[in-house]
């Protein structure tokens, strides 16, 4: 079975508003980098530091905003891997 990763953290049972990027969500039991005998061994690591990068971001340029409606973000869709094709931001 292959599970579609642009279906994760979309659950309205879990998330409030779950089909809006929020970066300051909280909390956040978002689901990513697998479990058990798939989980990846630098998960921790990537976690902590995108943790720590995005709180530094948000703290040292407070009025960060998107530069274009959400509606405008491009998805780049992969089997393996998902995301944004760019995340244009204004301060």
């Amino acid at each position: 079975m292959i599970c579609h990763l642009g279906a994760a953290n979309r659950d309205e049972a879990v998330f409030a508003d779950a089909e809006t990027m929020n970066l300051r969500r909280a909390p956040n039991s978002h689901v990513t980098f697998g479990g058990g005998h798939f989980s990846c061994l630098g998960a921790s690591l990537a976690r902590t530091e995108l943790q720590v990068s995005l709180e530094l971001l948000l703290d040292r340029l407070p009025t960060l905003e998107l530069a274009v409606p959400v509606e405008k973000l491009r998805a780049h869709e992969g089997l393996l891997v998902g995301g944004l094709e760019e995340v244009p931001v204004r301060w």
